[in-house]
């Protein structure tokens, strides 16, 4: 599920180039970006200026307000790609063997790390 959301974020959100070219034709993917973002601060503003952008009276007003939807709802997915890798083990290394999978790590089995 994250690969399908890096995916869309990849081709909707973070190309530069298309930043010209979004259009009020993009608020139900859009929507569907957002509600896949853990709660927080940018994803409340991008939940705000999507909503805006649903009721703009025009079309200039409707792409202005994806396009800080998209500002907002970018930092909320880095945020979230921030907090995933916190919580990755740290495998052994040849330095440090007393990590999971190393020669003298004697925590809990069933990590990722081999």
């Amino acid at each position: 599920m994250r690969a399908i959301a890096m995916i869309f974020a990849t081709v909707f959100l973070s190309a530069p180039a298309m930043a010209a070219g979004f259009s009020c034709a993009q608020i139900p993917d859009a929507q569907a970006y957002v509600d896949k973002l853990r709660p927080g601060p940018n994803t409340e503003k991008a939940q705000h200026h999507l909503d805006a952008a649903k009721h703009a009276s025009s079309d200039g007003r409707c792409v202005a307000e994806l396009r800080q939807a998209n500002t907002y709802a970018r930092r909320s997915a880095a945020a979230d790609h921030r907090m995933a890798l916190r919580g990755t083990p740290r495998c052994a290394d040849t330095l440090h063997q007393d990590r999971p999978g190393g020669t003298d790590y004697h925590g809990p089995s069933g990590t990722a790390c081999h």
